[in-house]
C-alpha cells in the first residue's frame, strides 16, 4: 500500500499520538498554563521555565493529590481557619498571601515541630534568625512555636531579604534565600560572571547555582499553590470524590511513576530544614 492510500483509507485519523491518555494530556497542560501565571506573579520569566523544573511541580502536584494529601488537607480543610489567617498576616505585611504556603513545605504545617538543627515552627525559623526578627527564645519560651508571631517574624525576615537582594531580584529568588539562607545564596551569586544574570532566578537554577533540595523545595511550593488555588479540580474542599482520589492513588502505585520523587521526599525529610539558617 502506497503512503498516500495509507493516508487516504486513515481519512481523519491523527499521524501522531503521544501516547499519554487525553485526560493526562489536558491535567500537564493545566499544571503548566498555572505555573507560568503563578512564576509571572513570583518576577521571573514565565517562558523560560526549564522542562525538569516543569516536570517536578506536575508530579508534586500529583502527590499532593495523593500520597502527601494529608498534609495539604490541613491547610485546605481542618486547619483552614488558622491557614487562612496567616495568608491575612501576610497580605498585610504587603508579600503575596501565597507564600503562607511555605509552612506547608517547610514543617508540613506543624506549629510545634522542631528540626534536629533546632529550627522550629511553621516556618521553621532557626533561634538566631527568629530572635533578630523580634522573636524571644530561650529556655523558657519559644515563641517561633507561636503561628501568629511566627508568621509576623517570617514577613519582617522575607521584607528583609528582598531588601538585601534588591528591587532587580524576583520572589523566586527571596524565596531561595529564605530556604537556603542569604549568605549561601549570595555566595553561589557572585560565582556568576555576569552580573545580569547574577539575580536571574532561571540562571541560577539551570547552572545548579540553587542547590537540589533548595530547587526542590521551590518546586514543591509551586505545587503547593496550584493546588491550593484549584483545590476543587484536586479533590479538596467539599466537593471531594472519594473513588476519583482511590483510583488515582492504585493508578500512582502501579505506574511506578513517582519513584524517582519519593526518593527525592524522603532525602529532604531526612536532610535538616535550612530555612533562615545564614541571616
Amino acid at each position: 500500500m502506497t503512503l498516500a492510500l495509507g493516508l487516504a483509507i486513515c481519512g481523519g485519523v491523527q499521524a501522531f499520538d503521544t501516547g499519554l491518555p487525553v485526560q493526562r494530556k489536558k491535567e500537564t497542560d493545566f499544571i503548566h498554563t498555572e505555573l507560568k501565571v503563578v512564576v509571572d506573579e513570583f518576577g521571573s520569566d514565565a517562558d523560560r521555565i526549564p522542562a525538569d523544573f516543569l516536570e517536578k511541580v506536575r508530579r508534586w502536584a500529583r502527590l499532593y493529590e495523593t500520597r502527601d494529601r494529608s498534609d495539604m488537607a490541613k491547610v485546605l480543610e481542618s486547619q483552614r481557619d488558622l491557614f487562612e489567617s496567616l495568608r491575612q498576616q501576610i497580605r498585610d505585611a504587603n508579600l503575596p498571601p501565597d507564600l503562607a504556603f511555605i509552612t506547608l513545605v517547610e514543617s508540613e504545617f506543624k506549629p510545634k515541630v522542631r528540626s534536629r538543627t533546632n529550627n522550629a515552627g511553621l516556618w521553621q525559623l532557626e533561634p538566631i534568625t527568629a530572635r533578630l526578627q523580634g522573636l524571644r527564645v530561650n529556655s523558657n519560651v519559644d515563641e517561633r512555636l507561636d503561628p501568629k508571631k511566627s508568621t509576623a517574624a517570617a514577613c519582617r525576615y522575607i521584607t528583609s531579604l528582598r531588601q538585601i537582594l534588591g528591587p532587580d531580584a524576583s520572589l523566586l529568588v527571596t524565596v531561595a534565600a529564605y530556604n537556603l539562607g542569604p549568605s549561601r545564596l549570595q555566595s553561589r551569586m557572585n560565582t556568576v560572571s555576569s552580573s545580569d544574570r547574577q539575580k536571574d532566578f532561571w540562571h541560577l537554577y539551570s547552572t545548579r547555582r540553587i542547590p537540589a533540595l533548595t530547587r526542590t523545595h521551590i518546586a514543591r511550593l509551586m505545587a503547593a499553590i496550584i493546588v491550593g488555588r484549584n483545590q476543587e479540580r484536586f479533590g479538596f474542599g467539599p466537593a471531594v470524590n472519594t473513588a476519583k482520589i482511590a483510583r488515582v492513588k492504585l493508578d500512582e502505585n502501579n505506574s511506578g511513576e513517582t519513584s524517582a520523587l519519593n526518593n527525592e521526599a524522603s532525602l529532604q525529610r531526612s536532610t535538616s530544614k535550612l530555612a533562615g539558617c545564614c541571616p
